[in-house]
């Protein structure tokens, strides 16, 4: 991984609680698309006749293609999440191994999204400090990252 991938990593980080988010209430929709579907195929329709027929066959394929095409649906949010979990993991072991100062510009930096000027201020460094310090961190996230894929 080159230091640009783990910039956007870390930006990617910051957004994962809210694509979680969405991606939950995706997966509960869904969901309840799916028992909506299934509701559909529970509920008898009487013609009057003493024996009459439940749902008709051609019924059934419709309303099974409907169940199918959302089940594809809540797989893909299912793996999504999976996927937001294990890089949310990833990126959070990888911050441990940072020092305090570290973690802070680069907290600031990629995970609160303020420019260097901002960063500067709050860590009272001089800009050019901050970004050395911001590089040793990524070396250090780049080996930690590397050392956990391995």
């Amino acid at each position: 991984m080159n230091p640009s991938q783990i910039e956007r990593l870390l930006i990617e980080y910051s957004n994962i609680p809210e694509r979680k988010k969405e991606l939950e209430i995706k997966t509960r929709e869904a969901q309840l698309l799916i028992q909506n579907a299934e509701d559909t195929l529970r509920v008898p329709s009487y013609d009057g006749l003493p024996h009459g027929n439940l749902l008709q066959d051609a019924v059934y394929k419709a309303v099974q293609k409907i169940l199918d095409e959302y089940q594809i649906h809540l797989d893909y949010y299912q793996g999504q999440l999976k996927l937001l979990n294990e890089k949310e993991r990833a990126v959070y072991e990888a911050l441990k191994c940072l020092e305090p100062h570290e973690y802070k510009i680069i907290e600031l930096r990629y995970i609160r999204g303020y420019m260097w000027k901002t960063v500067s201020i709050k860590v009272n460094y001089h800009r050019v400090q901050c970004i050395r310090i911001r590089d040793k961190a990524i070396e250090k996230i780049k080996q930690s990252y590397r050392d956990e894929s391995n």
